[in-house]
């Protein structure tokens, strides 16, 4: 044997002696230690400190969330304490690190630009970072502390940004020393009831036991294959998440789900599409959906009609609410369908056609009208005029021109006679260029500037300011009747005068249609309240000054002047003087008939019409100053008792 070669035999033979060596001296200590005895779990939830849950609502997702993870631990029999990051009751970092609590569960959900909600930052984010940069608290600060986190958030804004805040958090938590027992990603475009059961599960699990030992080392983790990530330490790689490996069977059998359905997807989950029933929406197909206004019902008792009647001499009992599209490019803050519906920024759905949306909006609008008989009051006349529908009003929820055969379903309504009333968000100005004339079409201008748009409007698309000026700019080319539609909200997007002049100068519509927005009860999704709805004569003043402020800044603009109001609404219209001014009054008022043999015309031989040629005149019971206060005077206008006695 070579010199060599016995120095290598001698060298791995020292090795193998060393090593079991350091063996045996192991052993030896486990043995004076003795076996280790977990605690029992009876005596670790009667002894354990509360489960503090810090949840960051925008539109009541993780506060209802927060409340399901309390009660969920509640009947294991451990203790919480559920903390609104916006307005903590406590600090938990400090609870954390100073006091008895040793588990944490955080849920969190994302705002535009891929931050936390404004009123929760400073706690969920920038406290948390500041403990992880203090030297004096120490990295492994939280060590024998565990945690859970739940972000929630939708791929439908930018995917770069996903649910970052969760993983910031998540992120510090660790960088800090604490165990993660359970981290999920939960995106509101797809049905996730299932990744959030499973998180839950694990966490309820975790949290009514006691620690054990190596629970705080990383979790063996394998390549994502759902949509939905688990958990991600790489802050600059969102897209690179990783699923733990409990969750694999739930995820394979939703990646055996998609597989099978191949081809565009539902637009609405089943947990949305169960929501909007609730509320009173009759579902059609996989997109649309229809609803009886509650002015529809009111006029066919003979107690007053909505403000399309009174500005546009709309008859409200035979006017449909309808739309083809239950999806939407922002997450309105005054939205009072509170965000029960999907968003997007594309279509991506399979489309049903045109025909059949309408023929089965008419089906199911006659049978609500039906329903109507038996309700005390019903005029029998007007129930019957009502099972012939006169007017749509696409405006039910979500954005209808989204729909990508928006212009056959106008040309669909128009066909049966069906005045069409369009709203758009203006984030789609491609669709608003090609749309095909129409009765009336309204684009919302939510606020005066690209700050209070952000803020008002929460839109998935970044370039959402940019968006409204374009529609703005083609609304001016067009030759039928639009409307700029604004919602004040005080104290939120009412203090910008010259931003409304200059964006009204912009499109130059027909008319301006200001409403104060309307408190549909405590939401979730909405913090405001009555103090965000502005009285009638406030919303008369700021039509007044906003008319001047276009005089004044706008010399080239139409002039713009009141014309009606709608009390019971708190809305006033504001109408283009040189378009529906004449010399015996205000025209704001529609001929349909005169519309739709204008639209036949422009159909079959391309012949051009305007706004002028379909204008009618306005009574005077509509107008501004008049003693009805836009209520028609042929209905009985019931008023309501409050609660000290008196009516209204």
């Amino acid at each position: 044997m070579h010199a060599a070669e016995a120095a290598n035999y001698a060298l791995v033979a020292t090795i193998i002696l060393l090593a079991a060596h350091v063996a045996q001296l192991l052993v030896k200590k486990r043995n004076r230690q003795g076996p280790r005895v977990a605690e029992p779990t009876s005596t670790f939830l009667e002894n354990a400190a509360p489960v503090l849950i810090v949840f960051a609502s925008v539109t009541g997702t993780t506060r209802a969330l927060a409340a399901r993870l309390r009660d969920a631990l509640a009947k294991e029999g451990r203790t919480s304490i559920v903390v609104d990051a916006s307005k903590p009751q406590l600090d938990p970092w400090d609870e954390l690190l100073n006091g008895d609590s040793k588990d944490c569960a955080v849920l969190v959900s994302t705002v535009h630009g891929g931050l936390a909600p404004e009123p929760s930052r400073r706690l969920l984010v920038e406290e948390l970072d500041d403990i992880a940069a203090d030297h004096r608290v120490g990295q492994g600060a939280l060590r024998g502390r565990r945690f859970a986190v739940l972000g929630c958030g939708s791929t439908a804004y930018d995917p770069k940004v996903f649910c970052t805040p969760a993983r910031i958090c998540e992120k510090t938590l660790r960088k800090l020393g604490a165990a993660r027992v359970a981290s999920t990603r939960l995106d509101d475009t797809e049905d996730s009831e299932a990744m959030y059961a499973a998180w839950e599960k694990r966490v309820v699990s975790a949290f009514s036991r006691p620690q054990i030992r190596g629970e705080s080392k990383a979790r063996k983790t394998i390549p994502k294959v759902s949509r939905v990530s688990d958990s991600s330490d790489d802050e600059e790689a969102p897209k690179k998440s990783v699923t733990d490996v409990e969750d694999m069977g739930a995820v394979l059998g939703d990646k055996e789900d998609e597989v099978k359905t191949k081809g565009p997807k539902e637009m609405t989950t089943p947990s949305q599409a169960k929501a909007l029933k609730k509320e009173g929406y009759k579902l059609i197909g996989s997109h649309s959906a229809v609803k009886l206004c509650r002015w529809t019902k009111h006029q066919l008792r003979g107690r007053g009609g909505c403000y399309k009647h009174t500005f546009y001499g709309i008859t409200s009992y035979q006017c449909m609410e309808a739309t083809p599209s239950l999806a939407c490019a922002n997450k309105c803050t005054f939205c009072w369908r509170h965000h029960k519906n999907p968003v997007a920024t594309s279509w991506k759905w399979k489309a049903d056609s045109a025909s059949m949306i309408v023929a089965e909006a008419v089906k199911l609008h006659v049978a609500m009208i039906n329903e109507c008989k038996g309700i005390p009051g019903v005029l029998e006349e007007r129930w019957r005029e009502a099972h012939t529908v006169r007017h749509c009003a696409l405006s039910l929820v979500g954005e209808p021109i989204m729909y990508p055969h928006i212009n056959d379903l106008i040309g669909e309504l128009h066909k049966r006679q069906i005045s069409s009333f369009l709203v758009t968000n203006a984030q789609f100005p491609d669709a608003i260029r090609t749309l095909r004339p129409i009765t009336q079409l309204y684009v919302s201008v939510d606020a005066p500037n690209k700050v209070d748009l952000e803020e008002v409007d929460r839109p998935l698309f970044s370039d959402a300011w940019e968006r409204l000026r374009e529609s703005l700019v083609i609304l001016r080319e067009k030759k039928q009747r639009t409307v700029a539609r604004l919602t004040l909200v005080k104290g939120s997007n009412t203090g910008d005068m010259a931003g409304y002049a200059e964006l009204i100068a912009l499109g130059e519509p027909t008319l301006v249609e200001v409403k104060g927005v309307t408190f549909c009860g405590k939401s979730d999704a909405s913090d405001l309240t009555m103090a965000n709805c502005p009285w009638h004569h406030e919303v008369e003043a700021f039509c007044r000054e906003l008319a001047d402020q276009i005089r004044r800044d706008h010399p080239q603009c139409p002039v713009y002047e009141v014309a009606c109001a709608h009390k019971h609404s708190v809305s006033v219209l504001l109408a283009r003087v040189d378009q529906l001014k004449g010399p015996q009054g205000w025209n704001t008022w529609i001929d349909y008939d005169r519309f739709h043999e204008l639209e036949r015309a422009y159909t079959e031989t391309g012949a051009p019409f305007t706004v002028q040629d379909y204008a009618a005149p306005c009574p005077g019971w509509a107008l501004l100053g008049a003693a009805e206060d836009g209520f028609d005077p042929t209905d009985t206008r019931m008023y309501k008792k409050k609660a000290n006695g008196k009516s209204r």
